[in-house]
């Protein structure tokens, strides 16, 4: 009888955990969440929608983002609803390989824009042998998670068909998506370079956003003064490594940032960064 009783307890407290852990990430996910993944020099941002939707746009340079995922995400769950390719370059999809072998991806929304690297070839094997429905990234788009559409949306602002064949370098047909939740927005860059962001100024009529995903980690190629002052974000946030080779991000960049006001945080100096928002206010983790 006392073997058997010590069963029940057992059987009690782990279903009182395991209700406990559930109801932990009902809590958590009962408004926007957008984590900037610490990747090293890369990209790799998660976005978990009120709704429990996941989207992973980008994975950074190796399989690092594949740890972060089994951090944020509950342990059983093993989909991602959305995977966006940004662009082609290693440290944009070199963790995106590891991701598809290890979890359920439901749907990718790449450019097809191809690169003749190891990572690429692993990147198309890894995406063929994956059951997911692939979308190709041509402006304008909008991917609606909410019946509530008129606030609650990725909207895919860049590259257009003609953008994608015109483009003289991989970094410059980047997709660029904004992100909107209630009264709330965040626009993701890529790596585009100032020409990119002058071609968003004369074509977009409202780039305003909230949250920048800054351009190219920072580098002196992008954020210039236009582009900055039409998007008055709150808040900057670069995907950074420490002490990377290429300097990034550039001292002219940050000098620029701070004259516009504009608090910028950084990967390699504050790890994971976190957003939250209910549609009207924002908090950073």
């Amino acid at each position: 009888m006392e073997k058997w009783r010590g069963y029940a307890i057992g059987l009690l407290c782990a279903l009182l955990f395991a209700n406990w852990v559930a109801w932990g990430y009902v809590a958590a996910g009962s408004g926007l969440r957008v984590t900037f993944f610490d990747v090293g020099q890369g990209d790799a941002i998660f976005v978990e929608t009120p709704q429990a939707h996941q989207i992973l746009i980008d994975g950074g340079p190796s399989s690092v983002v594949s740890e972060k995922l089994g951090k944020a995400m509950p342990f059983w769950d093993q989909t991602i609803d959305l995977m966006v390719l940004t662009h082609p370059e290693a440290d944009h999809i070199s963790g995106l390989v590891d991701v598809l072998k290890r979890y359920a991806v439901k749907n990718v929304l790449w450019t097809g824009v191809e690169k003749d690297t190891n990572i690429f070839a692993a990147w198309e094997r890894a995406l063929l042998a994956e059951d997911a429905r692939v979308i190709l990234a041509r402006a304008p788009q909008k991917l609606v998670w909410s019946q509530n559409s008129a606030n609650a949306f990725l909207e895919i602002l860049y590259p257009d068909a003609s953008a994608i064949a015109s483009a003289r370098a991989v970094n410059n047909t980047s997709i660029i998506s904004r992100l909107v939740f209630g009264g709330r927005s965040f626009l993701f860059t890529g790596d585009i370079e100032k020409t990119i962001e002058q071609k968003l100024l004369e074509e977009k009529d409202n780039l305003r956003a909230d949250v920048l995903k800054v351009p190219h980690h920072g580098s002196k190629t992008s954020s210039s003064e236009s582009f900055l002052a039409a998007l008055s974000p709150r808040i900057a946030v670069i995907q950074v490594g420490a002490k990377n080779r290429y300097g990034h991000p550039a001292q002219e960049v940050l000098e620029r940032f701070a004259a516009f006001g504009i608090p910028v945080l950084r990967s390699d100096l504050n790890g994971d960064i976190l957003i939250t928002s209910d549609g009207t206010a924002m908090r950073i983790w």
